[in-house]
């Protein structure tokens, strides 16, 4: 079957009639496409589809046998139009030949068909793809609902058959094929549709596609434009929120994959676990965290019952940090005699504990410092002295020992590690613990020296006066 040139006028005219006449043969048979023509009918379905002219794209595939690549490519065309009644259509004629076995998968595949090269196209583009990156919620719904999905993208030192063929097939078309991949997943439609919990797969997603522009370099901008979109998204998702309510289950939910990260062990009694956030700070969600919703929980929870705190003047929040500072023993001792009275209360407040760690650590370094002074002025410390300016230090040591114990089995071994500032942390622990054993150990020493000269002085007075 010749390509009438009348056909295409007849398409652009919107003359159905004489589109069915020209598609008609001699015999009254319709003819299988002559692949030579090939471009001249994909264009002709895919002018009726553009011009929206459903009569003339019914003629056309009544009228001549298409094969899974035009239909392909007139997905595309639909999707790229936003047509969904025509999408629906190309879809129940993929049916009709196929059957309900059709392997959406194959979509995939157009990568490796020379004769799609010069589609408008980008290589690898499948029509879930396409209608994701437009974010045409309609076709994505109905394309998932057909079975279509989009595989997930294999490791960039993968080496499996597929990959290796795709590498040496076209490495540009393949490595193409994945970012247009990555952009169908990045997408809002597909991460609303297809996900359960649509914030927690955006915060995977953002991670891994942070991981893959340090493994591809030269695709690095493409792969931090889609992480932020994927930012943007679990955003919005927080910004759809009405109530405190709903912006408390959604901080204090704990996904699958966080359980990897946290445990639902709360920090205390009365605050919040925040594993939602949490988790964001894990993946490094910084427009997350930054977002006034999130932001406000933080500083409701840091205030507490001091709801005054917030607006009060510097001066005044001076004069309190300097009350705490000399107060502090007293405090302690109080909240240790009884934990559960209002000065007790009191002091479990976030911004208290604050000021308690900070004046708890203000009296640490003014005893060391005393401490040194002590031993540079004074040639001769008695041992005495010695134990009592000791074991005030060593109260402070077990002190900050048994806070970075409470830390990690709050936040678990992993995240606790992941914080280089807990790092930082450990070496001025081990600095503190080596400089108290060196200490120790010259005590020791110290203590049998003196032994060593007074037995002998001993011994000698004994046998002096024996012999005398």
């Amino acid at each position: 079957m010749r390509f009438p040139p009348e056909l295409l006028s007849a398409i652009k005219e919107g003359r159905t009639d004489l589109l069915c006449v020209l598609l008609k043969t001699g015999d009254g048979i319709t003819r299988q496409l002559d692949e030579s023509e090939d471009r001249q009918w994909r264009e002709a379905l895919n002018l009726c589809i553009r011009l929206g002219n459903e009569d003339a794209m019914d003629a056309l595939l009544q009228g001549v046998k298409f094969d899974f690549r035009q239909i392909h490519e007139a997905l595309l065309v639909a999707v790229d139009t936003n047509q969904p009644i025509v999408v629906k259509r190309l879809l129940d004629r993929l049916d009709q030949e196929k059957g309900n076995k059709m392997d959406v998968r194959s979509f995939s595949q157009a990568i490796f068909d020379r004769s799609v090269d010069n589609s408008q196209f980008a290589p690898g583009v499948t029509p879930l793809t396409l209608a994701c990156q437009k974010d045409l919620y309609d076709i994505v719904t109905m394309l998932t609902q057909k079975g279509h999905v989009i595989p997930w993208p294999h490791k960039v030192s993968c080496a499996c058959l597929e990959c290796s063929n795709g590498r040496q097939y076209d490495l540009l078309k393949f490595s193409l094929s994945r970012i247009n991949t990555y952009r169908g997943i990045a997408s809002r439609a597909y991460l609303s549709i297809t996900s359960e919990d649509a914030m927690l797969s955006a915060f995977s997603l953002s991670r891994e596609l942070r991981k893959l522009s340090r493994k591809e370099p030269e695709f690095k901008p493409q792969y931090l434009s889609l992480e932020e979109i994927c930012q943007e998204f679990a955003v919005e998702l927080l910004g759809m929120c009405r109530n405190q309510s709903e912006v408390t289950t959604i901080l204090n939910s704990c996904g699958n994959e966080s359980q990897d990260f946290l445990n639902e062990q709360a920090f205390e009694k009365g605050i919040p676990t925040l594993s939602r956030l949490r988790l964001a700070v894990n993946y490094n969600q910084k427009q997350f965290v930054a977002h006034p919703i999130c932001q406000q929980v933080l500083s409701s929870i840091w205030c507490g019952n001091l709801e005054g705190w917030r607006g009060s003047r510097t001066a005044w929040k001076l004069f309190v940090s300097v009350a705490i500072f000399f107060t502090m023993p007293l405090l302690c001792l109080i909240y240790w005699i009884a934990p559960k009275s209002k000065l007790g209360k009191m002091v479990r407040i976030p911004v208290i504990k604050f000021l308690l760690h900070s004046a708890s650590y203000l009296w640490f370094l003014i005893t060391l410092l005393g401490e040194s002074i002590t031993m540079e002025i004074t040639f001769c410390i008695t041992p005495s002295t010695w134990c009592v300016n000791w074991a005030q230090i060593d109260l402070f040591l077990v002190g900050f020992f048994w806070y970075e114990c409470k830390e990690v089995w709050i936040e678990g071994l992993r995240s606790y590690f992941l914080d280089w500032w807990n790092f930082l942390d450990i070496m001025v622990l081990s600095m503190y613990l080596a400089s108290f054993i060196q200490m120790l150990n010259f005590f020791f020493c110290l203590v049998v020296f003196c032994l060593c000269e007074i037995v002998p002085q001993c011994v000698t007075t004994g046998i002096k006066k024996t012999l005398s």
